[in-house]
């Protein structure tokens, strides 16, 4: 049995023969031996199972094959959340090695590796890469990570920004240093529904501005606002939405400014303009 799975594995990997007895060690006479019912030695299992790509248990039939995608969830599965988005990153970073075809960089730029990274005169480490097939961008400091990776579209990535007007009144909106101060306060708070009043007077602004800052918030969907009903009367509440998508924006926003960068992981093959 365990011939008819190193073949069914060398298959699966598109590789020869001539190939798994080159990166074992072996003739292709050898091989061909396994896969006629023949068993190698002993020793030669593990360099086996290393070069398909599979566990000696898998060799054995002991453990069916599974995707990349499946191993990743059970590994994260098994963990605690904060392990998890460790775990996480890394494959993402292993990924994105992959992605530059460069195998031969795989030791010096490993996890490993980039695990020892640590600010140097407050200068940050940043990955960026760029293929016509898609981008990366990952920020590499030690206590400090992220990462961004986006296929691109089979129309291109233009074609995604073509409402100008929403895009300027959004960017236009986050630019304004009193908004900024309301976001910086709702997210420094449990997301329940707050006043107009606490909202001004948490951050120093008179109710007037501050309702219609939150009003343009609403707008672009970064706010909610729903009416509470009080022994004096109605009066505005105010939620926080997609705080998810806020914070990856500012992360943006300070990189694009960041003067003190050390690119470290960086390849750019595109051979064809963004838009």
């Amino acid at each position: 049995m365990i011939g008819e799975y190193i073949r069914k594995f060398r298959a699966k990997k598109g590789m020869t023969q001539e190939e798994l007895g080159r990166i074992v060690g072996v003739t292709t006479q050898a091989v061909s031996k396994w896969e006629r019912g023949g068993v190698p030695d002993a020793e030669l299992l593990p360099y086996i199972a290393d070069a398909l790509g599979v566990s000696v248990d898998m060799l054995f039939g002991r453990k069916s094959v599974q995707s990349v995608e499946d191993m990743a969830l059970e590994e994260i599965l098994l963990v605690e959340r904060k392990e998890g988005f460790k775990k996480a990153f890394q494959i993402l970073w292993s990924m994105s090695i992959g992605l530059s075809k460069l195998g031969s960089v795989k030791e010096s730029f490993s996890f490993n590796a980039l695990d020892t990274l640590r600010n140097n005169d407050g200068y940050h480490y940043y990955s960026r890469m760029s293929f016509d097939e898609g981008m990366v961008d990952a920020k590499l400091d030690a206590d400090n990570k992220y990462f961004f990776v986006m296929p691109e579209p089979d129309d291109g990535y233009a074609k995604m920004f073509e409402n100008i007007d929403e895009l300027t009144e959004t960017l236009s909106l986050l630019g304004n240093k009193d908004v900024l101060k309301i976001i910086f306060y709702m997210y420094s708070r449990k997301n329940t529904p707050v006043s107009l009043s606490l909202i001004a007077s948490k951050t120093g602004m008179d109710i007037s501005k501050t309702e219609k800052l939150m009003d343009k918030l609403c707008k672009c969907n970064l706010a909610d606002v729903g009416i509470v009903e009080t022994e004096n009367g109605t009066l505005k509440a105010y939620m926080f939405l997609n705080e998810t998508m806020v914070i990856p924006l500012l992360c943006f926003a300070k990189e694009i400014r960041d003067k003190k960068v050390i690119n470290w992981g960086v390849w750019f093959e595109r051979y064809k303009p963004l838009f």
